[in-house]
């Protein structure tokens, strides 16, 4: 009898190290196609967002114009960002994200060429730009909404490693761009945005589909009556009862905004770090330019902007164990402010280029743990729509706000005063950091 235990017990240990195996490599082979998903976005968006202004401007226009076509872009971004999230949110069984990111793809490419063929018209652009917003800045979303997909359904990933991976290819692609730009033509540099897309859309057919078999939400209860019992039983409180409920919903963004203050505050300081970021980069070209520097110097200042956000994702899981998420998106402001003060009196294009690395514990924490924050604060299956609205509030809202005003305050009050104008909305968005820290996860619910 022990002789059979000790048989059946070591059978059972080789099925089980069977099974981890086939995890660990099934866990690698998805980690690989998602770094490959984050590298190829990464690529297409580094001419769709870095080189947006050297491109306006090459082809005649002003800052006013400038800003207002970039206006015009964010606010592409909230009104398809929300309808896109609420769409993939309830209808994330029959229509997979990847069916989503292929149709931004190409729609992606059209955008792309007839940006190529633009001249100075400014209502070609308009239209032009609408298109831009609503692909090449809502694609982010999306694409890091797939990585909670598959970790809410038990197909786990290197997340941080892949969003590293993100932030590299965009370093590269940036030095790439610079000089491929010095070297054939600003307007050329689309061809490689139109090349990179391509590959991105070959990565999507490529994705494992999400495996909602392995749902592991709560079901909503189906009739009062079975509540009821659960509660008679005093298995459950009515407190558990209503969480589990809630948890298998699909809620409206007015409902998260309403009910989640932690959440809310949040967003409302990723708009103002934004701002700050938009009203800093959007002229750094001429910054760059007025120090003596070209289009090369511009990409390597880039280089260093994504380079810098590599470490934190490579050890982002360890600096969890040190810090809350709540403690890390603080820190996060801090380092944006800095980076923004520090661009704004660099004297030379070397510490212009050197003073992005402050980026390190800015937007790399920020890239790196918003996809934590909406697990941690939100239901399961508002995820799709909590990590898509925090696009809205900073993409959106935030960089739609500052890109009027940074025309505006460029042409009245000069470059510089713009920076230093950056410098204190960054410190502002500290202020509400700190605030969304101390505020609670959930408040009183209103329907």
């Amino acid at each position: 009898m022990g002789k059979t235990n000790t048989k059946t017990d070591t059978v059972r240990q080789f099925y089980q190290m069977g099974i981890l195996e086939v995890r660990m490599e099934n866990y690698k082979k998805r980690t690989m196609k998602y770094c490959a998903l984050q590298g190829t976005y990464w690529m297409l968006a580094a001419v769709g967002l870095a080189f947006v202004t050297p491109l306006l401007e090459a082809k005649g226009f002003n800052s006013m114009e400038i800003g207002w076509l970039n206006a015009v872009k964010y606010i592409s971004v909230i009104f398809f960002q929300v309808w896109i999230a609420a769409f993939s949110d309830r209808h994330a069984k029959t229509f997979p994200l990847k069916w989503i990111m292929q149709i931004m793809g190409v729609t992606g490419i059209i955008s792309a060429v007839a940006f190529w063929f633009l001249d100075n018209n400014f209502a070609e652009a308009v239209i032009i730009f609408i298109l831009y917003g609503a692909v090449v800045n809502c694609l982010s979303p999306i694409v890091d909404s797939l990585s909670v997909q598959y970790m809410n359904h038990g197909q786990d990933l290197h997340y941080t490693l892949s969003r590293a991976c993100g932030s590299g290819t965009w370093a590269v692609a940036c030095v790439v761009i610079g000089s491929f730009s010095d070297c054939f033509g600003i307007n050329n540099i689309l061809i490689l945005q139109i090349v990179s897309t391509i590959a991105f859309l070959a990565v999507t057919v490529i994705m494992e589909p999400v495996d909602f078999s392995k749902d592991e939400k709560v079901e909503k209860a189906t009739t009062q009556d079975t509540n009821v019992k659960r509660i008679e039983s005093q298995e459950e409180t009515p407190q558990e009862i209503r969480s589990e409920v809630e948890k298998a919903e699909v809620h409206s963004s007015w409902y998260l905004i309403r009910n989640y203050p932690k959440y809310t505050l949040f967003l409302a300081g990723c708009m103002i770090i934004f701002m700050g970021y938009n009203l800093n980069a959007t002229f750094m070209i001429d910054v760059v330019e007025g120090l003596g520097g070209s289009h090369t110097d511009f990409g390597l200042a880039e280089f260093v902007l994504a380079a810098a956000e590599m470490p934190v994702a490579i050890f982002f899981s360890r600096m969890r164990k040190k810090f809350s998420i709540d403690q890390m998106m603080v820190i996060c402001a801090i380092f944006c402010t800095l980076r923004a003060a520090a661009t704004t009196f660099a004297p030379t294009v070397l510490l212009v280029i050197l003073s992005q690395g402050f980026e390190i514990l800015g937007l790399g924490i920020f890239y790196a743990g918003s996809v934590y924050f909406v697990m941690e604060n939100l239901p399961e299956t508002d995820v799709v729509k909590g990590v898509s609205f925090i696009n809205v509030a900073s993409v959106g809202v935030g960089q739609a706000i500052a890109s009027v005003c940074c025309g505006m305050i460029k042409s009245a009050v000069g470059l510089h005063n713009l920076l230093i104008i950056s410098s204190l909305v960054s410190f502002l968005a500290v202020l509400v950091m700190l605030l969304m820290k101390i505020a609670p996860k959930k408040g009183r619910q209103i329907a």
